[in-house]
C-alpha cells in the first residue's frame, strides 16, 4: 500500500473511532486534509462551523421535557454534525459519568447535563468533573440531594472515586466518609445547584493525605490531579477509541498527556490518534462497534437522512439506550455488545435498512443509486465496491467469491452476463448490502 494509500486507509478508521464513520462527501474533505490536520480538525471542534446542523434541529422542534425527543435530538446531532469527536466524547462522557433518566424522572435535566458534557467534552478535566458534581440530574442520580451535616450520604462521594477519578484501590473507606462530609449541603432546586450553607459540614477532614476546612471544590481539585486518576481515564479512552484490549505503553502515554498538560482532554485525544499503535494492525478491527456505532455508520455510509422516529428504540434493542444506562457503571462494552439477542436486533436493523423504503423515496438507501454514481453494473465490481464501503474490502476471498455468485445468479439460481434490469439490480444490490451488514467484519470498528 504506497503511502497515500496508507494514509486514506487510517483516515477512513479515524473517522469511524473518532467519530461514527461518514459520509463520502466527508470523508473526501478529510482526506483533501490529511491525516494529520484531520486529527486537528476533529481535537478542535470549536474552529468548525456548526450552523446548518442549529437549523436542521430547530426545524424538528424538540420538546426537551419529553425523553423521546431528547434521543432522537441526540441522533440527529450524532449524524449530521460538522462536529464527530465532539459527539462522540459526549457519548464517552454519558457512559462515563453514567446518570439514567428512569431515577432522575426529568428529561431536561438529562438534556441540560448532556449539553454541559459537549460544552467540556474536549476541555479540562477539572472543569468538567467539578461541573458534575454540581449537575441536578447527577446529585439526584447518586443521592447528593440527601447529604447532609451530621447525616452523610456517601453515594456520590464513593462514586466519584471508584468510576470517575482514581478506580478501586487507590482510596479507603476513610476517604469516602470524609469526600461524602467536603459534599454536604450540595443540593439542586428548580433554577439548578444551590448550596445549602446550612447544611454544610465546615469541620476538618483528612482526604487522600490532605487536611482541612474541604468541601466538594477541595475535594474535585484533589482527585484530578492523581496519578490514578490519569491511568484510569486513559485507560478508558484506550479502550473506547482504539481496542477492546488496550496496549498498556499506550495508556502510559495518554496518562503522561494528561498530567503534562494540566489535566487537558484534548492532549490525551491527540496522542491516541497520532499514536504508532492506532494505526497498526493491533488497532484495526479491534473493536465491536456499539448500537450507536453501529447504527449511526450505517445511516451515514449509506447516505441515509431520513430518521425515523423509532430509531432509538433499535438502539435500545441492541443494548444501548441513551439516557438510560444500566446502572452506574454504564455501559460494558466491547464483547458485552454481542449477545444472540443483540445479534438478532443487529440483523433485524440490516434488513430493515436494506428492505426499507423499495421505492427509494428521497432519503432513504438506494443502493442502485449509489452503484450509478460510481458508473458500476459487473457483478464484481458491485461486489468490490461494496465491500469496500462497508468493511474496507476485510472479508475471506471465499466469502468475496460467494457474495460475487450471488450477485450474479438470477432469482432462480442460474448464472447470468448481466443484470438485466435496474429493479432486478436494485434488488440484488439490496440483498449484497444486507449479507455484508450480517458478516462479523461489519460488527467492527
Amino acid at each position: 500500500m504506497s503511502g497515500k494509500a496508507a494514509e486514506n486507509f487510517w483516515i477512513e478508521q479515524l473517522l469511524r473511532r473518532a467519530g461514527f464513520g461518514c459520509t463520502p462527501q466527508e470523508l473526501a474533505g478529510y482526506k483533501a486534509l490529511g491525516y494529520e490536520d484531520a486529527v486537528e480538525q476533529l481535537i478542535n471542534p470549536q474552529r468548525v462551523p456548526n450552523d446548518e446542523l442549529g437549523t436542521l434541529i430547530e426545524q424538528q422542534d424538540f420538546d426537551f421535557t419529553r425523553l423521546d425527543d431528547l434521543k432522537r435530538w441526540w441522533l440527529y446531532r450524532m449524524c449530521f454534525t460538522r462536529r464527530p469527536l465532539e459527539e462522540k466524547m459526549t457519548l464517552f462522557w454519558h457512559g462515563h459519568f453514567a446518570t439514567a433518566n428512569a431515577k432522575v424522572g426529568q428529561p431536561y435535566l438529562m438534556y441540560m447535563q448532556n449539553l454541559l458534557m459537549r460544552k467540556f467534552a474536549l476541555g479540562n478535566f477539572h472543569d468538567l468533573l467539578l461541573g458534575i458534581s454540581r449537575d441536578p440530574a447527577m446529585i439526584i442520580w447518586l443521592d447528593n440531594q440527601q447529604n447532609r451535616k451530621g447525616k452523610p450520604n456517601e453515594n456520590y462521594a464513593r462514586e466519584v472515586m471508584e468510576l470517575f477519578t482514581v478506580g478501586i484501590g487507590h482510596y479507603t473507606e476513610q476517604d469516602v466518609k470524609e469526600s461524602a462530609r467536603a459534599f454536604t449541603g450540595w443540593q439542586t432546586r428548580p433554577d439548578g445547584f444551590y448550596f445549602n450553607a446550612n447544611q454544610h459540614d465546615n469541620g476538618e477532614k483528612t482526604f487522600l493525605g490532605h487536611t482541612g476546612d474541604l468541601n466538594g471544590d477541595d475535594i474535585v481539585a484533589i482527585l484530578v490531579s492523581q496519578p490514578a486518576t490519569a491511568q484510569f481515564l486513559a485507560r478508558k479512552m484506550v479502550t473506547f477509541f482504539v481496542a477492546d484490549k488496550p496496549d498498556q505503553s499506550m495508556i502510559d502515554d495518554v496518562a503522561d498527556a494528561y498530567m503534562a498538560s494540566r489535566f487537558q482532554i484534548r492532549p490525551m485525544l491527540k496522542t491516541i490518534f497520532t499514536h504508532r499503535l492506532f494505526r497498526s494492525d493491533k488497532a484495526y478491527h479491534a473493536k465491536i462497534k456499539s448500537p450507536a456505532e453501529l447504527v449511526v455508520g450505517t445511516l451515514k455510509t449509506l447516505q441515509v437522512t431520513k430518521l425515523d422516529a423509532d430509531l432509538p428504540a433499535v438502539m435500545a434493542r441492541m443494548g444501548q439506550n441513551l439516557f438510560e444506562p444500566p446502572n452506574v457503571k454504564g455501559w460494558d462494552g466491547g464483547p458485552a455488545w454481542i449477545s444472540t439477542n443483540t445479534m438478532m436486533e443487529r440483523f433485524n436493523f440490516a434488513t430493515r435498512i436494506t428492505q426499507q423504503k423499495f421505492d427509494a423515496l428521497e432519503g432513504y438507501f438506494s443502493p442502485s443509486q449509489l452503484a450509478a454514481n460510481q458508473g458500476l453494473r459487473r457483478a464484481r465490481d458491485l461486489v468490490d465496491y461494496f465491500l469496500a464501503l462497508l468493511v474496507d474490502g476485510d472479508v475471506p476471498a471465499d466469502t468475496r467469491d460467494s457474495l460475487i455468485k450471488y450477485v450474479s445468479t438470477d432469482f432462480d439460481g442460474q448464472s447470468i452476463e448481466a443484470i438485466p434490469d435496474d429493479r432486478t439490480l436494485d434488488a440484488k444490490l439490496r440483498g449484497l448490502v444486507h449479507l455484508i451488514m450480517t458478516l462479523p467484519t461489519y460488527q467492527l470498528a
